[in-house]
């Protein structure tokens, strides 16, 4: 297959590519320092509280919030805000701020009713999503309650979407992706009082409860830490009388797919859990965990890649730069690719001991962990997948095609919940990861035919595929012979050597095959 090279033409491709290389080190540092603390709070959880029943209701109830908030705000705004708040920039007036003044009156109201819709119809939504719960006493009032104390935390997320939407816009990076940090650190905060003995008259049941209102109070800290730097860049948070000016809320509700297919990732753990509810304690927990240590990689590298290409592919559209288009989405894929290519190598590899070192303490038994290694396994081998289709959907976004993204989401969910039903009979809650694996490629195969015909960009021949191919076979080898040999130290020691060993196989191998794309992870620095 052809290898070319970049493809922004003229001598401003260089600066291009700095341009992405810094935007996707500063995403990347601050996620790296957010999942830090994420890993940090899930494994205190799981100590405290275990990997049954208990934590299964948190952790569904915690799902169906996510699925709100990401379908409600994150999802829908970074690729439809952005290229809509580039075209009012354009204009050079002031319609940027009164676009942005009724885009947060419409994020704000809507928010609300649908957290207080929440809240009214908890136990239902919950019966809807977590049915096997019916079968636990006790179990589904648990999880609605949590969900309710949880609802609060979407309108705050939601409203820091939009901040963060306006932030990344005016090609700000760092701080937004940071802010995220207080609902671990809130949750953590919260777990570490525990531990040293405050609250101790409560029960767990009153715990937990505790540890959900922590972390919906999280997202108010979340936006007003945002605020300073969105004033900085000219917004302001007045609010626009519906009766008068509400120009956002026309462009944005018909979005609402966007919002839809953006979630896909959140609805697809949804059907999962669903399956998951039916079966012995723990799947739950365990599908939860394996997707936050997926969630690593395409959050720190796949994510990031989209959120810093959407405002260049975006502006890129609008002055009709075809080439440049084709030239900044190469970019945006070869980032994804030669990270979540080893990535899911890596992770099948030492999918145990990682999962023991992270998080077999306290009440998180040997048991929680080979469940939670055997789903993490399944669902890693669609990691490259995962990351394509996050990249894709923000690109055909910016050329102004949502249609496509819908409809290959819509199939790509409801082909996912037709292959839980026989895989997760046959493998339990790793056929349940299985069947989203599977899925995503299915996707991925439909948005690379849709990509060629929208923009000319052909990913098989416009990729690097093959030489980060045989880097990723040889990390791959090379964290498994680690893994063999200091399996005798434990899963913390092979955990320390195996993971930074194979990185470092993988980098090594992919400047020894002269593969010049590394420099847009590394920064040009190797």
């Amino acid at each position: 297959m052809a290898e070319k090279a970049n493809l922004i033409p003229g001598p401003g491709a260089e600066n291009a590519d700095r341009s992405f290389a810094r935007g996707m080190t500063g995403l990347a540092g601050a996620g790296l320092i957010t999942k830090a603390l994420g890993y940090a709070r899930d494994a205190l959880f799981v100590a405290f509280f275990g990997g049954g029943a208990l934590a299964d209701a948190y952790y569904a109830a915690f799902r169906l919030v996510n699925v709100f908030r990401r379908t409600v705000g994150e999802g829908a705004l970074n690729a439809v805000f952005i290229p809509l708040l580039e075209k009012e920039k354009a204009k050079r007036d002031a319609s940027a701020g009164v676009f942005f003044s009724s885009a947060w009156t419409f994020i704000f109201g809507f928010s609300a009713v649908i957290g207080l819709a929440g809240v009214i119809f908890r136990r239902e939504l919950v019966a809807l999503a977590a049915w096997g719960f019916k079968g636990t006493p006790g179990q589904l009032e648990l999880t609605a309650l949590l969900m309710a104390v949880l609802m609060p935390h979407l309108l705050f997320v939601n409203v820091s979407a939009l901040f963060t939407a306006a932030l990344n816009s005016a090609r700000r990076f760092f701080f937004p992706a940071l802010a995220p940090a207080a609902f671990s650190l809130a949750v953590i905060g919260v777990l570490l009082f525990f531990h040293y003995g405050f609250f101790s008259a409560l029960d767990e049941r009153g715990k937990i409860i505790m540890v959900a209102a922590a972390a919906s109070a999280s997202g108010l800290i979340q936006a007003l830490a945002l605020v300073p730097a969105l004033r900085r860049e000219g917004y302001r948070l007045n609010f626009t009388n519906p009766l008068k000016n509400l120009s956002a809320a026309p462009a944005l509700l018909a979005a609402a797919p966007a919002a839809f297919t953006l979630a896909q990732d959140q609805v697809s753990m949804l059907i999962s859990t669903a399956y998951a509810s039916f079966l012995p304690a723990g799947a739950v927990t365990a599908i939860y965990n394996s997707a936050r240590l997926v969630q690593f990689p395409v959050s720190l590298f796949a994510a990031a890649a989209a959120s810093v290409s959407l405002p260049e592919l975006a502006g890129r559209k609008a002055a009709g730069d075809t080439e440049g288009f084709r030239g900044h989405l190469r970019l945006a894929l070869s980032a994804s690719w030669l990270i979540m290519l080893p990535a899911a190598v890596g992770i099948a590899v030492t999918a145990l001991p990682v999962c023991r070192a992270l998080f077999e303490h306290g009440r998180f038994l040997p048991e929680n962990s080979l469940l939670t290694a055997q789903t993490l396994f399944w669902l890693a081998l669609g990691l490259p997948a995962y990351g394509f289709n996050k990249v894709s959907v923000s690109a055909l976004y910016a050329l102004g095609r949502q249609k496509e993204p819908m409809v290959i989401i819509s199939c790509q969910l409801a082909l996912n919940a037709l292959l839980c039903l026989p895989l997760g009979g046959a493998i339990g809650a790793g056929g349940l990861m299985l069947a989203t694996a599977l899925s995503s490629w299915a996707a991925a195969l439909a948005f690379m035919l849709v990509l060629k015909k929208r923009s000319g960009f052909n990913p098989l021949s416009d990729l690097p595929i093959f030489r980060p191919t045989l880097a990723a076979a040889a990390a791959g080898l090379a964290a498994l012979a680690l893994k063999r040999a200091l399996g005798p130290a434990g899963p913390l020691a092979v955990t320390a050597c195996a993971v930074p060993g194979a990185v470092a196989v993988y980098f090594f191998c992919l400047k020894l095959l002269n593969v010049e794309e590394r420099k847009l992870i590394t920064g040009g620095k190797f």
